[in-house]
């Protein structure tokens, strides 16, 4: 059934997805070979969309796939989707599944978009253009400053990142449209989604100040943990270190995803309310 179901999501939202991509796509390569014309204004215009469009590939997906979340979980065809023999939780988390994979395939467009952008720009700018002999420096550079274990960490976060903002879109929708909130309609939704958002911060703060560790790099060129106190550092106003990135917000945000995973299942299995 979760095949069946994942498929189906493929079906159904492979349309509004390849419009969104080739579109972003399209718009990309265009603006970063109009860049890299070198013309006065439209040059500058066109490096401007090649990079948005990298930028935006990612929320574009994300918020198409939410925006079909809402309206076949809680819209019109609300009913049909719950009345598919399945637990209501089986079909979030396959949603979520498919969710996750379509951000990576605009991750990689936005890898490629953003390389086009790059050369464009290197050609008038006296940047160093793109190549596999310069990205292989780098990750030379990176592997010697930092262990595997570190640097494993580093990417699981860095996608991370990324791929989180689904599952509080979700959480939202779902949440929002429980019976307590039913009521304000379309406005449940973005109210959770901006308490969502400010508890994020608060727990990162407290999360950072309960955990005061920071990762900043040593004279010898390599990445260490360290210890960072936020509270004394904000104190310290203009003395305050600016190279050392805190690590404890990591920690908020895997609670807060374990959560709202938790409770968006919850919802879809008994508090579902279709107006």
């Amino acid at each position: 059934m979760t095949t069946t179901l994942l498929k189906h999501e493929w079906l159904r939202t492979r349309g509004a997805l390849g419009t969104a991509l080739g579109m972003i796509a399209l718009i990309g390569v265009l603006g970063s070979l109009l860049g890299s014309a070198g013309w006065p204004l439209l040059s500058q215009l066109g490096m401007a969309l090649g990079v948005l469009a990298a930028v935006v590939a990612v929320p574009a997906v994300q918020l198409t796939l939410a925006a079909d979340y809402w309206r076949t979980g809680y819209g019109r065809t609300g009913y049909f989707t719950h009345s598919i023999p399945v637990r209501g939780s089986a079909i979030f988390w396959v949603r979520l599944v498919w969710a996750i994979i379509a951000s990576l395939a605009a991750l990689v467009l936005t890898a490629g978009l953003a390389l086009v952008a790059w050369w464009a720009a290197a050609l008038h700018s006296g940047l160093t253009s793109p190549s596999l002999s310069l990205l292989s420096d780098t990750w030379a550079a990176v592997t010697t400053a930092a262990p595997p274990w570190m640097i494993a960490a580093g990417l699981i976060a860095g996608l991370s990142s990324f791929l989180i903002w689904p599952v509080y879109y979700y959480f939202a929708v779902s949440v929002g449209h429980e019976r307590r909130l039913a009521a304000l309609g379309a406005g449940g939704p973005v109210v959770v989604f901006v308490v969502v958002y400010l508890a994020t911060q608060v727990l990162s703060l407290l999360a950072m100040i309960a955990l005061p560790f920071g990762v900043a790099m040593d004279a010898g060129g390599s990445l260490e943990f360290v210890r960072f106190d936020i509270l004394g550092e904000v104190a310290a106003g203009a003395a305050a270190r600016n190279d050392v990135m805190p690590v404890g917000f990591v920690a908020a945000s895997a609670v807060l995803v374990a959560y709202c995973l938790w409770r968006t299942a919850r919802s879809w299995n008994h508090k579902v309310a279709l107006v």
